[in-house]
This record gives C-alpha cells, structure tokens and sequence, in this order.
C-alpha cells in the first residue's frame, strides 16, 4: 500500500467521481483508475461499486476511509512540522470540523497565533467523524467536532449551538414559510453536506421517522457549493442560522427548522481523562473563553 494509493483512494471518495478526482490529483483517468485496481488487488477487496446513484464505496472502502486520512493527516503534518514547524518552541495540532471555523473557532485561533507567535498552530480542518476518530487514536490531542459526541470515549464541552436552516431561493415553493418541519422536505430535491458527516446521518435519521428516505440531489463537501445550488434555484440545502447570516444572499432565504433536536452544535472532544500538552490546555482556555464571551454579548442584546 502507497501513500500516492491512498491520496488517489481519499479524492475519489471525496468527489464519488474518477474523473473529477484524477483532475485534483493531476493525473490522468486511466491512471487513478489502474492505482486503485492494485490497490483493490493488495487488500483483495473493491473499493467502489457503480450503482443507478453513481459511484458508491463498499463496506470495505467505508472502513479504509477514515484509517486513510489518519495516515494521510500524519503525513502532512510532520511535512507541516519540518517546513514550518522546526525551530519554533512548541507545536499543536488541532483538527476542526467543517464549518467550525466559521460559526466559532475563528476567534480564539486568531487570538493563539497574535499571543503565542512561537507556537506552530497547525489547523487541520475535515469531516466530523475523521475528528472523533484522530482524537481517539491519539493522532491529536482535542478537535472541534460536530454532536451527538460519544460520551463513552471522549471528555468533551458544548462551545456552541446552532439552529438548522432551511436555505431556498425566494422562489422556491416553501421560502415564504416561517419554521419548517422535516415532514416539509419529503420529495424535495436537496443539496446537503457528505453522507459521512453526522449532520447528514441525523436529517437522515429524522426523515426515516417521518417516514421517508430524504432526497438528495448532490452530496457536497464545501458548504458554499450548498448555498450556490439553492441560489440558482436548482435544490434547497441544510445549513445553520449563524452561517446563512454570515453568507445571505438577496435571493436565499433561511427558514428555521422547528425540530430543536435537530440543532447543530459544536464541541471540544478529548480522549478520556487526558492530560493535555501546556499548548493545548492553553488553546483549551481561550476557546472556554470565547463561549463565555458569546454568552454574555448574547444576553446584552
């Protein structure tokens, strides 16, 4: 198994695509497409299967994923740490759930890098679940991840709390509603984050109790592609309150869901009874710091 397998293995689970995927790794179709035959021939399992939906991973590839970016977050980190890192007095690793930074993490980040310029902060930001499984491996020390969190494996603290929006063009047959309930979104074309991320599993979930399959019309890995397709009118997306304010457009509208189990929030996870590195308890604080500033510029308003 090579490393330059893995990457290729990594890009096309990401875009569920050969070709799309060849093109991010610079590499022509015919050659992505031989890597992974011998890699599927090393672990003599395949990896993907086409379906009607399009190109879909096995069980055996749904396992590899997560295990390939561990390995492959190992690797870009000690080229992180040998290119930026050497000669600094300390070092901290921190992996970010998407969309972390952007409701949340900005912030403290921010305030890290201006009070200790000798620390390399090396932010990894990824999919939730590739989050829980580094920390529990040890790979880092904390992440930001997405809940519900596994109480069983991680210490961890609630830094924030979003609600779940609805986001539509102005035209599209539900923008003039005011809440929105998971029972509204059956038969309706939907662009939503990855299958992999819990955010994904749990409108999933919710829709199974309602007592549908969700429909999805694309499975996209940048929430700003989410918010292009409902501006062209082409699906609706699932995003957060906090975020839609931050990327309104005159033509979207974002309408509450009025599910309160289905919130998105934001916590610090880490391994049980962790002792962290002094770098890390110091990140650890400002973030603590930060909720409590939220808290408080909250109920002055």
């Amino acid at each position: 198994m090579e490393i330059r397998q893995l990457k290729y293995f990594a890009e096309i689970y990401k875009y569920r695509n050969f070709s799309r995927a060849a093109e991010a790794c610079f590499i022509s179709s015919q050659g992505i497409s031989m890597a992974i035959l011998r890699l599927e021939e090393e672990l003599s399992c395949k990896l993907f299967v086409r379906t009607a939906k399009g190109l879909t991973p096995t069980a055996q590839g749904e396992y590899l994923y997560p295990r390939a970016q561990q390995i492959l977050t190992l690797l870009e980190e000690c080229e992180t740490y040998f290119k930026k890192g050497a000669g600094k007095e300390g070092f901290l690793t921190v992996m970010l759930s998407i969309g972390t930074i952007e409701e949340f993490a900005g912030v403290p980040i921010a305030q890290f890098r201006e009070k200790h310029p000798n620390v390399h902060l090396d932010v990894q930001e990824t999919f939730d679940v590739v989050c829980d499984t580094s920390v529990e491996n040890g790979i880092v020390e904390m992440a930001l991840t997405v809940g519900p969190v596994d109480v069983k494996k991680f210490d961890f603290e609630l830094l924030f709390t979003s609600r779940h929006a609805l986001i539509v063009h102005k035209d599209h047959p539900l923008a003039n509603r005011e809440s929105i309930s998971i029972a509204d979104l059956q038969d309706v074309p939907m662009a939503v984050m990855r299958d992999s991320t819990k955010t994904y599993q749990i409108y999933r979930d919710a829709c199974r109790r309602a007592g549908f399959e969700p429909s999805v019309s694309i499975f996209a890995d940048n929430i700003l592609l989410v918010y292009y397709l409902a501006e062209m009118n082409q699906s609706a997306g699932i995003s957060t309150l906090a975020l839609a304010n931050r990327l309104s457009r005159p033509n979207l509208r974002a309408i509450p869901f009025d599910d309160p189990a289905f919130d998105w929030s934001i916590y610090l996870i880490k391994q049980k009874n962790a002792k962290l590195s002094p770098e890390a308890k110091t990140f650890e604080g400002l973030l603590l710091q930060h909720r409590k500033d939220m808290t408080v510029v909250k109920y002055e308003r």
